[in-house]
Parts: C-alpha cells; structure tokens; sequence
C-alpha cells in the first residue's frame, strides 16, 4: 500500500517527494513539520431492529472493496481566498482495501502522515475483488441477509469512481501538522430503511433455490433491483471527519 502525491508542479513534486510510504494503522509514525496525520475510516449507518422490521429485511454483511482513496486539494478557502494548491492536486492511497462494514462500528483503512493542505471531497475507486479466497473475489460489493425469512445476497462488479463532498459546501478537511480522522460513511438506513430508496421485499427467487439473488446477471429476475439498489448506495455515501488527540492508541 502507498501514498503517492500528485503535483502539476514538478519543483513541488521534487520538493515534497513523489512516493511516501503509508503507514500501517497500528504505526503512526513520526510527521515532518510539513504533514498532518490522518485516520481513514470507513463505515455503515444501519438503524436495527425498527428499520430491519419494516420490509421484514436484516442485514448481517455488507462487504466493499475501494481499489484506491484520493484526497483533492481545495481551489479556495472558505472565505473564497484561492489556495496555493490547484484542484487537480491529490494525495492518493491505494489499495485495495476489502472491508465487511457491518462487522464492527467502524473499520480503519489507514493511518498514513500526509501534507499540509486544504482538502475538500475524497475519490475513491470501487473494482472487483482479485483475491481468489475471498468471499467478494470477482466482485466489488456484496451485501447479505434475509428477506421474511429467506437468505438473500446482493453483489455488483461494477468499476467505478465515486466523489464524495462534505455536506455542507464550507466544510473541508484542513491538515495543518494536525492529526485528523476522516470517515467514509454508507448510510444504509437511506437505502433500505422505513423510508429507504429501495423496498428489498418485493425481490423474487424465481429459480427456487432458497436463496434470493440480486445481481447483474441472477436467474431470480432481481436484475433491475440490483441496478437500483447500486444507484442508491453510491448516492448514499457521505463524508465525515472528527479531531483526534495525539496520544489516542
């Protein structure tokens, strides 16, 4: 895994060096007066039993798999001033990073020291999953449980990058020899809560094997579900960061 930035500038490259090691989320490593630590996590918002009860849906996993993480430096500050850094600027974490979201509250992808800056959304890439003993192994998404009673599983191959801003428009990350955490957050009460873009009970299993499919290419007949409830995720995705102390283990 490494962190590369991406400069336009080649003085700037050569100034702050092109590939940094990341560090792993059990060695903080020490910053230079020039970075900022930052805690990369991800998670999924997911109510329980009143949500779960109202289409008669539980979940128990929800696996994804980001290819890589970039973070895009901001044109201006909140007060419209423009930065030294242009947009096209990045810190890029690559990965892959293959995660079950509903496993524990949150999972932490990276601690990584990373520059000075101003940054205002995060990219991120999903692709398919090359590790042949995984579960998510050829694909890049897959989420798991029950309808009334019957198994289901979603999954979806698709390779794409997705940007993801603040909220709020004047909210950025700022890194200033700080340390920082940054939270990739899939909000699963939007997607098949009470009021959730997606109802997952009107999913069938039309070849009678016991288990609902929802996929691009299932026998169940679910295939318009799985293009609808993939757009919903991906739309339900929201970025967070909160301070940390430095001396949190």
């Amino acid at each position: 895994m490494t962190l590369v930035r991406n400069l336009k500038l080649a003085g700037m490259a050569l100034a702050l060096g092109g590939i940094l090691t990341a560090c792993s989320s059990d060695d903080d490593g020490a910053k230079n007066t020039n970075e900022g630590q930052l805690k990369i996590k991800s998670t999924a918002s997911y109510s329980g039993e009143t949500a779960r009860n109202a289409n008669a849906v539980v979940l128990s996993s929800f696996m994804v798999n980001f290819k890589e993480i970039e973070l895009e430096y901001a044109e201006e500050d909140s007060n419209g001033v423009d930065l030294y850094f242009d947009s096209e600027d990045e810190v890029e974490l690559r990965g892959p990073f293959e995660v079950d979201l509903l496993a524990q509250n949150s999972v932490s992808l990276a601690t990584v020291n990373v520059p000075n800056g101003v940054y205002e959304e995060v990219e991120f890439e999903f692709d398919k999953s090359e590790d042949s003993n995984s579960a998510l192994f050829g694909k890049s998404m897959q989420l798991e449980g029950s309808i009334n009673g019957t198994p289901f599983v979603f999954w979806h191959d698709f390779d794409e990058e997705i940007e993801v801003d603040y909220e709020n428009q004047g909210t950025n990350l700022v890194i200033d020899g700080n340390s920082s955490e940054l939270v990739i957050n899939f909000d699963l009460d939007a997607v098949v809560g009470i009021n959730g873009l997606v109802d997952l009970s009107i999913a069938t299993d039309l070849d009678g094997d016991g288990t609902i499919t929802i996929s691009p290419e299932d026998q169940d007949g679910n295939q318009a579900l799985a293009a609808a409830l993939k757009s919903a995720i991906k739309a339900q995705i929201e970025l967070m960061d909160d301070m940390y102390d430095d001396d949190e283990d």
